[in-house]
């Protein structure tokens, strides 16, 4: 469960206090400001082309000629920009959408169109004393040209789906200044091109499917113009001439020209990486292959999945009666809920009632009224409320704790109830926001009810407002659906995927495996070895521990938060046809811990802000305080999870939550300080996936 103070858009309709308007209002100058800097931009851009017509019509010369051309000629749209170093992943595309502007004798590319107005190009290069050169389909997908220096070194290379795109692009970029690469067979871009097209006929035989980024020429030696054209000379002179072989062949130079060696600093960032990339991973599965079979020769084939099953469906004669009852009662604590706000709706109505009975009969102090009414109502709804979430986790784990029932049942009734009171929270909250506001306005469509601007898309209710939201369909709808914010309604999916489904649950049953048998194969018999240098305190032996374990526990973590995020929240969303399906976002990219906080866990991430942060920062706390109060929930929440299914409260989970504020600023000073997002990181995995899981492990297993 994941704290993040940061707020997202999509929260922005929450807003009521004066603190947020502001925020809001600054927002939208901000806004503001970027499209008066667009209309700038596109002012000066028209005040030049004005200029440029008037120098034509004024008179005549190859200046204005080469102005009008150049005009003619820029040319702007979405390419693919090759890059020869993506190689983080096997599976990674060296190709990139990219934005490119082709303007002045200068290509830029930029992110997307938007970019161009507000950031600098991510990229620029001067077309002057350059080359372009096709190189036709690769990949049976790319039409590829590239522009070189003159010396034959590759500066960008770019490719379209499109060969007709492609043709006027390189016919743009000659136009702009840009050479034109000729090989020995072709002579002109007409003839490069139709070579090019000949190749996706199925007489060409590609001898490579991949794209490698040859740099056998240097780059960072800063040539004068004229060089550069002697050297370009001197060299097309020697190609001219004939090779003859006369015999004394050892008079040949083999060194032409300087060069960099392949792995120093000006020359490995354009390499192609994809072999290393292969190697790694070749040496990673043999060194896991390893330690599978060391694993099976010394502790045998423990995996026994009936045990699974025997724990779950089965648990100890003396808890499964107790145990089987405490599911039902999570039934009526939640009916209970909606009871109660149904409750606090009427009241509402009585509240309306009674003012206009006060109107009508013009009794005095009719605010004064109304005031003590609403107070009563609220107060009356607090404590029905109050009593009911605290009964929801009071009655569960009194039964695990008084009957000590065994901790794999006990962790999913666990995890059951934290969900149910997460959701009862917000659903409270929410409906208490409602009533508020209607009391301001009864007529007005407030925040998240339909025709008010600002309800999601692609919704199936007609007219849901605030008190028609308080049925049984509707509540029960959000208590199945993966997420636990409550609202009015919620986005859903255009059809149910009947095969995507069975897909689905196939890959869930076989991620759930994979869980059950890296803890009993790896996890269990590493932890019972490690007790024993635990309690002689051999700090060497514990270190070593600490590090086997580690790897079987990140297997495990990847394991379950694809299991969990990818598979079971997903099939929650196909069955409930739930269409906002961003349970997680790239966490595995953070460069600090507070940005793996915003990430990992989208779900109670939405539910820490929207429940917890922004109501605190309303009352004027500070965003600092805000955010520790996050993470001590988090951490209560984390230890009540880890701790009541194993029936004893130690607080490792609970201080390793609260430790992550010290290691957020640690890792953000850090980043600031070395101006890299690699150094927060390598933090993030060391600190959360190789030192604290593990080490919590053996502390709890110790004690348990």
């Amino acid at each position: 469960m994941k704290p993040m103070p940061e707020r997202p858009e999509s929260l922005e309709r929450f807003d009521s206090t004066p603190q947020n308007f502001l925020a809001s209002s600054l927002q939208k100058i901000r806004d503001l400001r970027d499209v008066h800097h667009m209309v700038k931009t596109l002012e000066e851009e028209n005040a030049r082309l004005k200029s440029v017509l008037q120098q034509v019509t004024g008179g005549s010369g190859e200046r204005h000629t080469d102005e009008i051309r150049q005009l003619l000629y820029s040319k702007t749209g979405y390419l693919n920009k090759y890059r020869p170093y993506a190689t983080s992943s096997l599976f990674a595309n060296p190709w990139e959408p990219r934005y490119i502007v082709l303007k002045d004798h200068n290509i830029m590319y930029y992110r997307n169109e938007r970019d161009v107005y507000r950031n600098p190009p991510r990229g620029q290069l001067a077309l002057t004393n350059t080359y372009v050169e096709v190189e036709g389909l690769k990949r049976r997908k790319y039409w590829t040209f590239r522009v070189i220096d003159a010396l034959g070194v590759d500066l960008i290379r770019l490719s379209t789906e499109s060969h007709s795109e492609m043709t006027s692009w390189v016919e743009a970029l000659e136009a702009c200044g840009c050479g034109l690469k000729k090989s020995e067979s072709t002579s002109s871009l007409q003839d490069m091109l139709a070579e090019a097209r000949e190749r996706e006929g199925g007489t060409f035989q590609r001898q490579n499917s991949g794209y490698t980024s040859d740099q056998s020429d240097v780059a960072a030696y800063n040539y004068r113009p004229e060089q550069i054209r002697s050297m370009r000379d001197r060299q097309s002179k020697v190609r001219k001439q004939p090779r003859i072989s006369t015999g004394y062949d050892g008079a040949v130079p083999v060194h032409t020209h300087p060069k960099f060696s392949l792995l120093s600093s000006e020359r490995v960032r354009f390499l192609d990486q994809s072999g290393m990339v292969t190697l790694t991973f070749i040496v990673l599965a043999a060194t896991n292959a390893r330690l599978v079979l060391e694993n099976m020769l010394k502790y045998g084939f423990r995996f026994n999945p009936f045990t699974f099953v025997r724990m779950v469906v089965a648990p100890k004669e003396s808890t499964n009666m107790a145990m089987l009852m405490c599911w039902p009662s999570l039934v009526v604590f939640a009916l209970l809920g909606l009871q109660i706000e149904q409750l606090a709706a009427s009241m509402l109505k009585w509240e309306r009632r009674k003012q206009l009975e006060d109107e009508k009969k013009e009794r005095a102090h009719i605010d004064q009224r109304c005031l003590m009414r609403k107070r009563a109502t609220e107060w009356l709804v607090f404590v029905l409320n109050v009593l009911n979430a605290s009964l929801t986790m009071w009655v569960p784990f009194h039964v695990m704790t008084a009957t000590k029932s065994e901790p794999l049942p006990s962790f999913g009734l666990t995890m059951a109830t934290i969900t149910l009171w997460m959701k009862l929270v917000s659903f409270i909250h929410v409906n208490w926001s409602l009533r508020q506001l209607h009391r301001i306005d009864n007529t007005r469509r407030w925040p998240g009810e339909s025709m008010s601007g600002s309800e999601p898309l692609a919704v199936e209710a007609d007219d849901m407002v605030y008190p028609r939201n308080l049925t049984a369909r509707n509540f029960a709808y959000f208590l199945v659906a993966p997420t636990l914010c409550y609202q009015l309604s919620y986005p859903r999916s255009p059809r149910f995927r009947v095969r995507w489904l069975l897909r689905r649950v196939a890959m869930l049953s076989a991620g759930l495996g994979m869980m059950l048998f890296i803890t009993e194969q790896y996890i269990e018999p590493t932890i019972d070895n490690s007790i024993k240098p635990l309690q002689d305190m051999d700090w060497l032996v514990i270190i070593e521990r600490v590090l086997k374990l580690s790897l079987p526990t990140l297997y495990f973590w990847m394991a379950m938060f694809y299991t969990l995020f990818e598979l079971w929240l997903n099939v929650l969303a196909e069955l409930t046809r739930f269409g906002d399906r961003e349970f997680y976002k790239a966490w595995w990219n953070s460069s600090t811990l507070s940005e793996y906080w915003r990430l990992w866990n989208q779900p109670v991430h939405k539910w820490m802000l929207r429940h917890v942060y922004f109501p605190i920062t309303g009352l004027g706390v500070h965003k600092f305080m805000a955010g520790i109060v996050v993470f001590f929930v988090s951490a209560v929440l984390h230890e009540v999870l880890v701790g009541v299914p194993l029936h004893m409260v130690r607080g490792w989970a609970f201080w390793g939550l609260m430790a992550q504020i010290p290691l957020i600023w640690l890792t953000e000073m850090l980043k600031r300080y070395f101006k890299s997002d690699r150094i927060g990181n390598a933090i993030f995995w060391i600190s959360f996936c190789f030192l604290g899981q593990p080490v919590a492990e053996i502390l709890y297993y110790h004690d348990f």
